[in-house]
């Protein structure tokens, strides 16, 4: 038998795909019911197994990456990877919807005012944590006057950036074991306020936490938007802050935990890889029984971004961490937790499926009678906040539960 080809073979002969990955796939559509684009228009192209099989028709030459109902299929893909959760053959489909989405974006790169968006926010303000900290504060300014509301709905942010948040600096502890608190870059500038009860979450629970500055985005929207190269090079900065340091890395991002968790996989480097292992998200580090927590007398619904489960795997524990305080009663969207639609930059690109998916997840959100949602990523909260939900992050349920213990209120 023919050995496969190697990465630089298939360059050269202009395969985009591995192939004992495609050949995974048995089509057998257990994954159909989990994919969000598919519930939403039944459409094959528009799940698991249409896009796999409109990649082998890339492979074979019948069809092109570039053809127009072949971006349709992949660019629809909200890249929430449920379907790896419950397939049976293990097929890898984030490996293969971010190769197609590089390949894409190599031949034909985004024009126009879609192309001067990709470049600005890709290259000067996600990167570049001084440019992100003006935008940021620019926007808090523009949400406090009002002049948000001239911006078009779907680039309209409901979340509210805080000003006084930005100007704050952002302090670690100094006793108990190291621990390292991942900044990143949207969820430094717009919810500061969750890093800060991170932080005090760990120390209460008996860690010393540094919050160092300088560590730069970890590169998941580039890599979901098919700029790998540029995520690359973002992840391998992370990697290089964090190799000559010890104890856990702290991630409260669902998604960024999910990319530098992967950051080994991606980088190929046994250095990455020894980073990635120490990578956790609250829930895996941090033990209840070790706080001294308040009543909070709350009735929340609780939404697990599809990063943290899907990719991260993190099963109950975020949920279980949340169920710990005392007088906070939990309740579940009856949807089978779909993809709220979210995606990184996906609503905003795809508000044609954006949209629609973030109404349904209301919808089920609404069923529970629930005002307040809890959700770990910044891109889930800012979704359901566009529906009208107050959003808070598991980590600030607990650092509300230990003020309230302390007689300090717990709505902090």
């Amino acid at each position: 038998m023919a050995a496969e080809p190697q990465p630089q073979q298939q360059r050269a002969t202009g395969r985009v795909f591995e192939p004992s990955q495609l050949a995974q796939c048995v089509q057998c559509g257990l994954c159909l019911s989990s994919c969000p684009t598919y519930e939403l228009t039944h459409l094959e192209e528009h799940g698991p197994r249409g896009r796999i099989m409109a990649m082998r028709l890339t492979e074979s030459g019948e069809l092109s990456l570039t053809d127009p109902d072949v971006r349709e299929s992949l660019e629809t893909c909200v890249q929430c990877r449920a379907c790896e959760y419950v397939c049976p053959s293990l097929v890898e489909f984030g490996d293969l919807i971010e190769t197609a989405r590089t390949a894409i974006t190599r031949r034909e790169p985004p024009t126009g005012l879609r192309g001067l968006a990709h470049a600005v926010g890709f290259r000067l303000v996600l990167p570049r944590r001084a440019v992100l900290r003006v935008l940021s504060a620019l926007l808090a300014v523009a949400q406090r006057l009002g002049l948000d509301r001239l911006a078009p709905a779907q680039l309209r942010p409901a979340h509210r950036v805080s000003l006084a948040e930005l100007r704050r600096p952002l302090r670690g502890t100094r006793d108990g074991e190291p621990a390292h608190l991942f900044r990143g870059c949207v969820m430094d500038a717009w919810f500061r306020d969750v890093h800060r009860d991170t932080a005090e979450v760990l120390d209460a629970a008996g860690y010393a936490v540094s919050a160092e500055p300088g560590v730069p985005c970890c590169g998941a929207l580039h890599l979901h938007a098919g700029r790998e190269e540029e995520a690359k090079a973002l992840a391998a900065r992370v990697v290089r802050h964090y190799r000559d340091t010890s104890g856990p890395i702290v991630v409260n991002s669902g998604g960024c935990g999910a990319m530098l968790k992967e950051a080994g996989h991606l980088l190929d480097t046994d250095e990455a890889r020894a980073v990635s292992a120490r990578v956790v998200d609250p829930s895996e580090i941090v033990d209840p029984a070790r706080l001294d927590l308040g009543d909070l007398g709350e009735r929340m619904a609780f939404q697990a971004p599809c990063h943290s489960r899907n990719v991260q795997r993190l099963g109950d524990r975020p949920r279980d961490l949340v169920a710990s305080v005392p007088g906070v009663e939990l309740a579940e969207p009856d949807d089978g937790q779909l993809c709220c639609g979210s995606g990184g930059i996906f609503s905003v690109e795809r508000p044609d499926f954006g949209r629609p998916l973030g109404e349904k997840k209301a919808a089920a959100i609404r069923r529970t009678g629930c005002e307040q949602v809890v959700s770990g990523n910044p891109g889930c909260a800012m979704q359901l906040e566009q529906q009208g939900f107050e959003v808070v992050h598991p980590v600030t349920v607990l650092a509300r539960s230990l003020r309230a213990r302390r007689g300090g209120g717990g709505a902090g």
